[in-house]
C-alpha cells in the first residue's frame, strides 16, 4: 500500500499550478474583468455564477457555494479521490509524486521551509544594499543604469556582498555541527543559495552581485538572478533548478506586472532582468523575461491567459533572428482566433534597456505598435531562405510555410494564411490544400480549440476592467446631498442607438469606470446599512459583467431573504467564502450619512444604471446583427427583443 503524499509536496504542487489552466482545460471560461466566469459545472444554471480568480487562485460559485483550489476542482469535476487528483495534476507537470516512507520521500525538501528561506535571503540582500560596506559600488551601478530607488524597491532588488559565507552565516549562524544549523545549511543547498564542495565545505553561490528576486504567481520568492558589477563571467548567474524553481515555467516580472493593477492588453517578452526593470522605470509595466531558457509553450499559455497579444523583442543580429524563429514555432499552436503574436527587432547593439533610455516611452511603444505580426514574420522570414523569383524557389517556399500553417489551431487566422500562401505561390487553394500536411490539434488547448472565442471573449482580453479599490468614506460623503444616481444621468433617444459604430469588443469607457466605482459604493452602503435592502427592488434578468457586480447582487439577494439581518449577520453568512475578508473590511469602515438621507435611493439608482447599460449593450448587439445579416435572420426571440428594447430604453430615461 502506497504511503501518504507529503503535505509539503501538495503545497508546492498548488504553488506551481495556475487554476485558470486547470479549470479551462475542463470547462470553457470567459474573461470577466480580472477574473474568469462560466456557468457552474457543479449545478444547472442558465446564467454564469461561477468565477475563477487567477490572483487568488481559487474558484467560487455564487449559486451553489462550491469553492476551493485547483486540486479540489479536479476532485469534484473528474470524480477523483484526493490522492488521484494530486497524481493527475502532478502528471500534467511531469512531476513524480513522493510517498511517505519511501526512499524518495526521505530526500524530499520541506517546500514551505524553502520558500521561507528564499524570502529571508531576499530580505538579507535588500538590507545589504542599504548597509553593506561595499554597497556604494552596487548603488553606483544601479544609478549608472538609470535605476531609481523606487524601482529598486518595487522589484526588491538587493546586493550580495563580497565574501564566501555572508548569507550562510546570517541564515545559519550556529555551530557547524549543530543539528538545527546543519538542517538550514542543507536547505540552503537544496534551494540553490549555497554550493557544497566534494570535501563537504559550503559557500554562497551569489557573491558581489546585484540580486533580482524571482517570484512565482503567488509572489513567493523562489529563486534569484545575480548580475556582476564588473566584467567577470558569467555576467548573469541564475539559481539552478530546485524543488521550488523550474526555469521553463517561470517568467521574471509577471507577478510585478499584475501587481501594478493596470489594464493589461499586451505583454513584451525580453531577454534580461534589467530590460524588465528599465521598461517599468519608464512606465512600460508589461514586460517579462525568460530565465536563461527559450520561451516555452508553458510561458505562452500563461501569458495568453492574461493578455490577447504577446510581442517578442529580440536583437536584430543573427542570434536574435534565430531566437525569433524558435519563438515563432513555439507560439503557433497557441494562436487561437483573437490572440496575436508579434516580433520586434531592435537596432544592432541596442536592447530594451538602452533604447528606452535613449528614445523614451512613447518612441519605444511606437516600435511595439509597428512590430511585425506573426503572418508577416512567417512569410518574410521564409522568403529570406529561398530565391522567391524562381519557380523552384516558390515551391520551396510552399514546402517550408505549409507545415507551420498546418500547426495553427483551426480558425480564421489559419484560413487567411492558407489563402495568402496560395496567392504567394500562385497555386490554387484547392490544390494547395491537398498538399498541406494535416496535424491533429494539440492537446490541452483549454477546450477553446473546439470553437473560436466569441467577440466578447476577445474583447474581455483586449480591455479588462481595471480593478477598483473599496470606496473611501470621503468618496461616499462627497456624493450624498449633491447628486442622486439614477437612469436620468444620461439622456438617450432610440435614435442614438440606430447607427452607433460598436461591437462587443468596445473599449472600456468613462461610464464603465464610473459604474465600477458606483458598484463598489452600493456594496459598501448595503453592508453598512443592511436594513435598506428591504426598500430596494432587485434587478430581474440582469447578468452581472464582473465579480463586483455579482457580489453586489448576491449580497442584496441574501439580505432580502433575511430581513432581520445585521452587518454582523451578513458577515456570518459569507464566512468561509473567498469574499469574507473583503466584506469584513467594508463593515469595519467608519461611515455616517446625513440625517434624513435614505441609502436605498442611491443603491437602487446605481442598480438602475447597471440595468440601463445592460439594455443598451443588448440593443447595440442586435443592431450590429441586423446591419450585418438582416432582420429576417433574427430568431423569434431576438425579433421580440429588437422591438421591445427601444420602449424599455425610453422608459429608463424617464
Amino acid at each position: 500500500m502506497a504511503g501518504r503524499i507529503p503535505q509539503n509536496f501538495i503545497d508546492d504542487l498548488i504553488s506551481r499550478l495556475d487554476i485558470v489552466d486547470v479549470v479551462s482545460a475542463r470547462t470553457r471560461l470567459k474573461k470577466a474583468g480580472k477574473n474568469y466566469s462560466a456557468c457552474c459545472p457543479f449545478h444547472n444554471e442558465k446564467t454564469p455564477s461561477f468565477t475563477v480568480s487567477p490572483d487568488k487562485q481559487f474558484y467560487y460559485c455564487f449559486g451553489c457555494g462550491a469553492t476551493g483550489s485547483a486540486v479540489k476542482f479536479v476532485m469534484e469535476f473528474d470524480g477523483l479521490e484526493f490522492p488521484d487528483a494530486v497524481e493527475k495534476l502532478a502528471g500534467d507537470l511531469n512531476i513524480e509524486v513522493p510517498r511517505e516512507g519511501t526512499h524518495q520521500q526521505n530526500r524530499e525538501p520541506q517546500y514551505r521551509e524553502l520558500h521561507a528561506l528564499t524570502q529571508k535571503a531576499a530580505d538579507f540582500f535588500e538590507q545589504q544594499l542599504r548597509t553593506s560596506q561595499d554597497k556604494d559600488k552596487a548603488i553606483n551601478y544601479l544609478k549608472d543604469r538609470g535605476l531609481s530607488g523606487k524601482a529598486a524597491k518595487f522589484f526588491s532588488i538587493g546586493y550580495a556582498p563580497p565574501g564566501w559565507d555572508n548569507l550562510q552565516n546570517t541564515l545559519a549562524p550556529g555551530e557547524k555541527n549543530d543539528s538545527t544549523n546543519n538542517k538550514t545549511i542543507k536547505q540552503l543547498i537544496s534551494c540553490g543559495m549555497t554550493i557544497e564542495k566534494e570535501d563537504g565545505r559550503t559557500y554562497d553561490r551569489f557573491r558581489d552581485r546585484v540580486m533580482f528576486p524571482i517570484r512565482n504567481v503567488k509572489g513567493q520568492v523562489i529563486a534569484f538572478g545575480g548580475r556582476v558589477l564588473g566584467d567577470e563571467k558569467p555576467k548573469y548567474l541564475n539559481s539552478p533548478e530546485t524543488p521550488i524553481f523550474h526555469k521553463g515555467q517561470e517568467l521574471y516580472g509577471l507577478y510585478e506586472a499584475r501587481k501594478i493593477r493596470q489594464k493589461l492588453t499586451r505583454m513584451v517578452i525580453v531577454e534580461g532582468y534589467m530590460d524588465v526593470v528599465a521598461l517599468a522605470e519608464f512606465g512600460i509595466h508589461y514586460a517579462v523575461a525568460t530565465l536563461g531558457t527559450a520561451t516555452s509553450e508553458h510561458h505562452i499559455r500563461r501569458l495568453f491567459k492574461v493578455v490577447p497579444e504577446i510581442i517578442f523583442c529580440f536583437d536584430g543580429d543573427k542570434a536574435g533572428r534565430t531566437a525569433a524563429q524558435r519563438a515563432m514555432e513555439t507560439v503557433i499552436p497557441s494562436l487561437l482566433d483573437g490572440l496575436q503574436a508579434r516580433f520586434l527587432f531592435l537596432p544592432d547593439g541596442e536592447d530594451p534597456d538602452t533604447i528606452v533610455r535613449k528614445e523614451g516611452k512613447e518612441a519605444f511603444e511606437k516600435r511595439l505598435d509597428n512590430s511585425k505580426h506573426l503572418p508577416e514574420f512567417v512569410f518574410d522570414s521564409i522568403k529570406e531562405q529561398v530565391d522567391f523569383d524562381t519557380l523552384d524557389g516558390k515551391a520551396r517556399f510552399g514546402q517550408l510555410a505549409a507545415p507551420l500553417i498546418s500547426r495553427l489551431p483551426t480558425g480564421m487566422l489559419k484560413e487567411l494564411m492558407q489563402q495568402q500562401l496560395a496567392q504567394e505561390t500562385g497555386i490554387k487553394q484547392e490544390v494547395l490544400a491537398k498538399l498541406l500536411p494535416t496535424e491533429t490539434e494539440p492537446k490541452n488547448q483549454h477546450k477553446t480549440s473546439d470553437s473560436k472565442p466569441t467577440q466578447a471573449q476577445v474583447a474581455a482580453k483586449a480591455a479588462p476592467v481595471s480593478p477598483i479599490s473599496t470606496s473611501t468614506e470621503q468618496n461616499i460623503h462627497d456624493d450624498y446631498g449633491n447628486h442622486q444616481y439614477d437612469a436620468n444621468d444620461e439622456e438617450y433617444d432610440v435614435g442614438d442607438f440606430i447607427d452607433i459604430e460598436t461591437t462587443a469588443a468596445a473599449p472600456i469607457t468613462k461610464d464603465d469606470r464610473q459604474l465600477a466605482l458606483l458598484t463598489q459604493k452600493a456594496l459598501t452602503l448595503l453592508v453598512k446599512f443592511p436594513e435598506s435592502a428591504q426598500r430596494i427592488t432587485p434587478l430581474e434578468d440582469f447578468e452581472p459583467e464582473d465579480e463586483s457586480e455579482r457580489l453586489l447582487c448576491e449580497v442584496l439577494k441574501k439580505l432580502k431573504q433575511s430581513p432581520q439581518s445585521s452587518s454582523i449577520g451578513l458577515l456570518i453568512q459569507w464566512t468561509a467564502t473567498p469574499f469574507s475578508e473583503q466584506l469584513k473590511e467594508i463593515a469595519n469602515q467608519s461611515l455616517e450619512i446625513p440625517e434624513g438621507v435614505d441609502p436605498s435611493n442611491d443603491i437602487e439608482g446605481i442598480l438602475q444604471r447597471l440595468h440601463h447599460r445592460a439594455l443598451r449593450r443588448e440593443w447595440q448587439l442586435l443592431q450590429l446583427k441586423v446591419s450585418t445579416e438582416s432582420v429576417g435572420k433574427l430568431t423569434a426571440e431576438e425579433k421580440a427583443r429588437y422591438l421591445a428594447l427601444p420602449k424599455q430604453l425610453k422608459k429608463h430615461k424617464k
